[in-house]
């Protein structure tokens, strides 16, 4: 009886040690694939850091160009975003917090920090963002709307990138 239970104690050991080294090996990847995660997440080779610009609104028409240097973007957007974009840049706050001001108030709420925005590409006429979140060492990548995605960055003093391939070059 002796023997069957020092074989059963040697086989839970063992059956404990190997459960803790897989757990350790499963850290050990999860944390590498993080890590490798971020890098792709927060990279910028291809892209150009970019300031709002301008914001023009004409009855139903209305416009954002950014710009750095000699390379510039311009898109058409609602006269609503335009106004949106143009409160955030002036620091304008309504009487009553509008979506963009909602939003930024819920990712500080929960401790979430906007990282960058990408307008990422052109497809049928329609530009396309992403809006990179961090909250610790998660990250999070929405795809949005450009109009969206500058207004919050506005807001939060967001780094705003785009693709090189979609500027023109005004120098």
């Amino acid at each position: 009886m002796l023997l069957y239970t020092r074989s059963k104690r040697k086989r839970r050991l063992m059956y404990s040690l190997t459960v803790i080294i897989l757990i350790l090996i499963a850290i050990s990847i999860f944390s590498l694939y993080g890590y490798t995660q971020t890098k792709k997440i927060l990279v910028t080779e291809g892209f150009i850091e970019m300031n709002v610009e301008k914001v023009i609104s004409v009855d139903t028409l209305a416009a954002v160009q950014l710009k750095s240097g000699c390379s510039e973007l311009s898109f058409y957007i609602s006269p609503e975003q335009a106004s949106t974009i143009s409160e955030g840049t002036s620091n304008v706050t309504k009487f009553r917090p509008m979506t963009h001001d909602i939003f930024v108030n819920t990712l500080e709420g929960f401790d979430i920090k906007p990282i960058m925005m990408k307008i990422t590409k052109l497809s049928e006429n329609t530009y396309y963002a992403e809006l990179t979140l961090q909250r610790g060492n998660n990250f999070l990548i929405l795809d949005t709307r450009p109009s969206d995605a500058i207004a919050i960055a506005v807001r939060t003093d967001t780094p705003i990138y785009v693709n090189e391939s979609l500027t023109t070059k005004v120098c």
